[in-house]
């Protein structure tokens, strides 16, 4: 989604790996800065609110749809007569069309425009969960939701490729905090909305209303970027890498569905046969990635990239970040609504303080960015997180099965002021030093492992809860509520290792 590199002055006082396309490989290219944006890279002059928010429309969407879809599943399953095989996979191939060709999503953005693919995307993420409203049986609701997902696939790398395509300094400090308020506070939105819809009996099932919501929103979104999005790419060959786009979809299968479905398919052999071709296809697919470089050809995702050091040390904290996040969540649904006979609606209004304020801090902390710096933002993130979680967690212990709404709620809202410091600062960490040129690259390999690493995590809360709750007859709120709190630890020492990792990161 990147690519080739080029050479620039030797005056340059900072010099850094560069990703630009077409150049010809050298020894001297790897501490080589880029050349100044050509005329189809240079920036915009900004995006203005109302472009923004139009940008970031197509996360919000995308989000709030698969959280809601989520809420939704076992409304599905009593409607459709589903298995619990095929209620998982309403939402698992939903994540899986979403984050196999994300990368491939991001590169066709800078081929080909981003306005485009985000147009695209949105068109087909509205039809297909037109489809889902209407769909007569489970077998068409599956298909359904995996187009969906490719189709998310293709316009929600656009968003942060647009915003660093188009935005500079504070304004782009500003554009990134709202980034991770959407990322995170789309998921409650989500829940509380599916959790409302699911209440109201409309459409002959509760569950239609759902994706109905979806199409009212993709609608209103795609009439809104036709109207505001700007147009960005990359200047350079036009040209795809179908090698590595299949390598590292195979690679990205091997792991994601043995991730998603080994453990309602009880894991078996071939499972774990596609985990462990798992890294060998990576590593085929980097090897490909290099000898494309080095012989001046268009890779997918140029190695150059990885030489950015925020960025390396970015993608690392990612991976913990989202895999704690993703294990809690599945935990907290799990726990609340099955341990402790929650509804959904309940479930979902105890992490309204969580969003709000997630929601304020990660708006606020677009100003503090450009003083305080991301590196210690993201330490304080790190810090705060750990330090709440672990006093949540001793409370979720002491209450057991008569957990209390209120307390829970007061005590998540710390760990949604950490949360905030650690998600937007990230991704404006990760950012600062790609150029437009990388912008889709950039894009797509971070979402992708943030949708990996979520998956990662729900697979493992689930096997470890599967393995507490075995040890019971029968389990009680008790066992539950235990396997929660044994979760928020564990995301807490996820949190301190961010903290240190953040150490690694520029001061500036």
């Amino acid at each position: 989604m990147i690519d080739g590199m080029t050479t620039s002055s030797s005056s340059a006082p900072r010099p850094r790996p560069s990703i630009r396309p077409g150049a010809p490989h050298r020894e001297s290219d790897r501490a080589a800065p880029p050349h100044g944006p050509g005329p189809a890279e240079r920036p915009a002059p900004g995006l203005g609110t109302a472009r923004l928010l139009t940008t970031l429309s197509a996360l919000l969407v995308s989000v709030v749809g698969f959280a809601a879809a989520g809420i939704a599943v076992p409304d599905i399953g009593a409607s459709l007569g589903a298995t619990a095989g095929e209620q998982s996979l309403v939402v698992s191939v939903y994540a899986l069309g979403f984050a196999v060709p994300m990368v491939l999503g991001g590169r066709l953005g800078d081929l080909y425009g981003r306005r485009r693919l985000f147009l695209l995307g949105m068109a087909g993420f509205t039809l297909f969960s037109l489809v889902s409203a209407l769909a007569p049986g489970i077998t068409v609701l599956i298909a359904a939701r995996a187009l969906a997902g490719i189709s998310a696939a293709a316009m929600v790398p656009q968003v942060l490729a647009t915003i660093t395509a188009s935005t500079q300094g504070p304004e782009r400090a500003r554009a990134v905090a709202l980034f991770g308020a959407t990322a995170g506070g789309a998921t409650a939105i989500g829940q509380v909305l599916g959790g409302v819809l699911l209440s109201v009996p409309l459409l002959g099932a509760p569950w239609r209303s759902v994706f109905a919501m979806s199409v009212l929103m993709g609608a209103l979104a795609f009439v809104a970027a036709l109207r505001r999005l700007p147009d960005t790419r990359a200047s350079g060959h036009r040209s795809l890498d179908l090698t590595g786009t299949s390598l590292l979809g195979l690679a990205l299968l091997a792991l994601m569905v043995p991730v998603s479905q080994g453990g309602a398919l009880g894991w078996p052999v071939w499972c774990w046969a596609l985990l462990g071709a798992s890294p060998v296809l990576f590593a085929v697919f980097w090897r490909w990635q290099v000898r494309l470089h080095r012989s001046d050809r268009v890779p997918l995702v140029p190695p150059p990239l990885f030489r950015l050091g925020s960025y390396r040390v970015g993608l690392v904290m990612a991976l913990l970040l989202q895999s704690a996040f993703g294990a809690f969540t599945f935990l907290y649904a799990i726990a609340t609504q099955t341990g402790l006979g929650w509804s959904p609606m309940r479930a979902a209004l105890v992490l309204v303080p969580f969003s709000l304020c997630f929601l304020a801090v990660s708006i606020g902390s677009g100003r503090l960015a450009p003083r305080a710096g991301f590196r210690r933002l993201l330490v304080v993130g790190g810090g705060l997180q750990a330090a709440f979680l672990s006093v949540t967690a001793a409370s979720v212990l002491l209450q057991g099965a008569g957990l209390r709404m209120g307390t829970f709620a007061v005590l998540l809202v710390g760990a949604g002021v950490g949360q905030a410091f650690m998600f937007g600062p990230l991704v404006g960490a990760m950012i600062a030093e790609v150029p437009p040129a990388a912008a889709g690259a950039a894009s797509g390999v971070l979402q992708t492992t943030q949708q990996a690493a979520m998956g990662l995590g729900v697979a493992v809360a689930g096997g470890l809860l599967g393995a507490a709750l075995a040890s019971s007859a029968v389990p009680t709120a008790q066992d539950y509520t235990g396997a929660l709190a044994v979760c928020m630890l564990v995301q807490a020492a996820f949190a301190l290792v961010f903290a240190v990792c953040a150490l690694a990161l520029p001061r500036r």
